[in-house]
């Protein structure tokens, strides 16, 4: 249960003493979460600036990165995100900082209130994020690294776009034989896939395919052979950047399989990551090894969890964890956030650290009987012998439930 004033939260206690919200009993067993870490295209201006006045701890995890992140870019984070350049959000080398600085933010806030992974994945640049989250990366070395890759992808040229096609693999696979040039750019799930290459060879496929295409606005073909000039940089980068195993386990969308001590720490998982396809449907289908309970998307803008539900509603039926979003755009962000807590704790039973969630923010926490109170009213009534409220009496006409005064003499 969650309310942004005191009217809403009693208006929820209300919907339960009716019975319309029914209250549930937890027996602490052991639950699993999992996150998973959105990519590009999920930025838009002003994103997660109403959880940072709101959230202190978000605040300051967000400020951490901006420090982090002056050496390797022309622009400060929050005029990145909030102030007079939210404008250079549509740039790669822009939008990747941003996204992942959020990413980060979230995470610290979700931690303060005792919310973390036991599994994770992320899609492209997100599977980055994901590495941090399962100990491969320093926070530091997580943000120079998205500063790089950005730099890289974009110095690429300008030339190709994107699109999705709904289609299942093999008739996907056949077709695209008749339009050289263009790439699968990603298995989001078993009927969504990506597909990247030159702009003129894709609006031949989109107008001459018999499959359903939705063209991207993005601003180069990711996942195709034009990023191949991007990996010998980024793999000297990485090479240079201590990597150490993953803590907890952590799905690769480069190869679909849950990453090993090797793949982790091999600089060129990393690059190929830039070039080769995302397998997300994969990673998810792996995750779902988990036995997840809860799934939250960890990003801006929520992209992946409908694609993971058609997934598991494909390879994993049965399945059925609680699909949790942090941020959306469109809706406040605070109730946003705390109706995503709610929803973790009213599935899992997993009891947050309410203190820690209020810290900062000059408020005091209690704790609501978990019991209905008993509603009785008793009456004191003035007791004169020989007479009662309508008048004399030889009898006591005291009802059951009232109390008696005492007398008084002196």
């Amino acid at each position: 249960m969650h309310g942004a004033t005191a009217g809403e939260l009693a208006a929820r206690l209300r919907e339960v003493a009716s019975g319309a919200t029914p209250p549930t009993r937890h027996t602490r067993t052991a639950t699993t979460t999992a996150f998973l870490f959105t990519g590009q295209g999920s930025q838009y201006a002003g994103m997660a600036q109403g959880l940072a006045a709101t959230e202190p701890h978000f605040r300051d995890a967000l400020h951490e990165c901006a420090g982090l992140l002056a050496p390797h870019t022309d622009v400060p984070l929050p005029d990145l995100l909030w102030g007079d350049a939210r404008h250079l959000l549509e740039q790669t080398r822009y939008a990747q900082i941003g996204i992942v600085s959020v990413q980060v933010a979230l995470v610290a806030a979700l931690r303060a209130a005792g919310v973390r992974p036991d599994a994770v994945a992320g899609h492209s640049l997100g599977e980055l994020t994901a590495a941090w989250a399962a100990g491969v990366l320093t926070l530091p070395d997580l943000l120079r690294l998205t500063a790089l890759r950005g730099e890289l992808m974009q110095a690429r040229p300008a030339t190709g776009t994107m699109a999705v096609v709904h289609t299942g693999i093999r008739a996907l696979t056949a077709e695209l034989e008749k339009f050289p040039g263009i790439e699968i750019a990603a298995h989001n799930a078993p009927r969504v896939h990506t597909v990247s290459g030159p702009e003129e060879a894709l609006a031949r496929f989109a107008e001459q395919s018999s499959f359903r295409v939705r063209p991207l606005k993005v601003s180069h073909a990711f996942h195709s052979a034009v990023m191949e000039p991007a990996l010998a940089p980024f793999t000297d980068a990485v090479a240079a950047t201590p990597l150490a195993p993953p803590a907890i386990p952590f799905a690769s969308t480069l190869t679909g399989a849950w990453h090993s001590d090797a793949t982790a720490t091999d600089p060129g998982h990393w690059a190929q990551a830039i070039r080769r396809a995302v397998r997300f449907s994969q990673a998810v289908t792996t995750l779902a090894e988990t036995g997840p309970h809860t799934v939250w998307e960890i990003g801006p803008h929520p992209q992946l969890l409908p694609l993971a539900r058609a997934t598991l509603a494909e390879t994993r039926p049965g399945t059925d964890p609680v699909w949790i979003t942090t941020l959306q755009r469109g809706r406040a962000d605070q109730p946003q956030f705390h109706a995503a807590l709610a929803a973790h704790h009213n599935h899992t039973g997993a009891d947050l650290h309410w203190t820690a969630l209020h810290h900062g923010k000059r408020q005091s926490v209690t704790t609501v009987p978990g019991y209905p109170f008993r509603r009785r009213r008793f009456w004191i009534t003035l007791d004169v012998p020989g007479t009662s409220a309508t008048g004399p009496t030889t009898t006591d006409s005291t009802h059951p439930h009232e109390t008696k005064r005492p007398e008084h003499h002196g």
